[in-house]
């Protein structure tokens, strides 16, 4: 109770009639009542106290909860708007860009633009060597492999077999010595295959030191040039690797660009100081379904 009820109360409870009481009576009555009135006032003050700290309580929970929402929206405003978040920071603290400090950033934004994309086109470019050494790899596989069956077939005179073989396109090109040229004999698979029954005299080409014509039939070709020396046990089989073994000029690899070469080299005897060498080159180009057939037979021997 304030001072001004306490004042009231004691007011009315003087103005209560006195016969029958004495003084004292009065006295300790009107003692009990106030301190009755004085416990009320304390219980009234507790009550407004804890309605104060409910209250209190309640309004700061609202406002962490309404900070919070709101620290939340400007968090995604931040993740959508990055370019206009930062541009308001740099107003806010009163250091607005200017013209000259967007010239000095672009070069570093353009270099490492620029460094982003070597670094894209660098590992292109070594993933595509990595394939095309890989496929390098395989295709000199498959050829060498290939190589040793038509190695066997020829040595069987197997010329049928030898058919399965070559390009459909260009057909199978001989070639006595390593000089390659246009007047070099070609023929099909379908003329290949009846090589062992063919009877018909060809020009092969001119024979080195003498300058006269090879004329011969498939097969005597075959024994006189092809498979003059025994090519199934070479001293020497190389791939794609060209050597200077006698005096006429190798332009296989010239010859046939887009090609893979497997030669097979047989050493001369100490008889003949080495000069009765030979070796057999098989020539391939890739078709049209990524297949590697035979193009040319290519020979080699001393040379005047």
């Amino acid at each position: 109770m304030n001072d001004f009820n306490d004042k009231k109360l004691e007011k009315q409870l003087k103005s209560f009639p006195k016969h029958h009481m004495s003084d004292e009576q009065i006295e300790n009555m009107h003692a009990e009542l106030m301190k009755t009135a004085e416990q009320y006032d304390q219980k009234d003050r507790r009550r407004i106290f804890m309605r104060r700290i409910a209250v209190g309580v309640t309004t700061a929970a609202a406002v962490v909860l309404i900070a919070f929402m709101g620290i939340s929206f400007m968090g995604d405003d931040h993740a959508n708007e990055p370019m206009i978040t930062q541009e308001s920071a740099d107003f806010d603290n009163g250091e607005a860009t200017t013209f000259e400090n967007r010239e000095e950033e672009a070069p570093e934004e353009e270099g490492t633009d620029e460094s982003a994309t070597e670094n894209e086109t660098t590992r292109e470019e070594t993933e595509s060597q990595d394939r095309t050494e890989q496929t390098e790899q395989d295709s000199e596989a498959i050829v060498t492999e290939q190589s040793d069956e038509i190695i066997e077939h020829l040595a069987n005179e197997n010329y049928s077999a030898i058919a399965d073989y070559i390009h459909e396109e260009r057909g199978l090109l001989f070639s006595p010595y390593v000089n390659v040229s246009d007047d070099d004999l070609i023929f099909d698979a379908d003329e290949v295959a009846n090589f062992e029954t063919d009877d018909n005299i060809y020009e092969w080409g001119i024979e080195d030191g003498r300058g006269e014509p090879i004329e011969l039939t498939p097969m005597e070709y075959h024994d006189q040039y092809v498979f003059q020396h025994d090519y199934t046990n070479p001293d020497e089989r190389l791939v794609d690797a060209f050597e200077d073994r006698s005096s006429m000029e190798n332009n296989i690899q010239a010859y046939f660009k887009e090609s893979h070469v497997v030669e097979y080299y047989v050493e001369g005897s100490d008889e003949y100081e080495g000069m009765d060498f030979g070796s057999i080159n098989l020539v391939y180009e890739e078709n049209t379904e990524g297949e590697w057939k035979l193009i040319a037979i290519v020979n080699e021997e001393w040379t005047i």
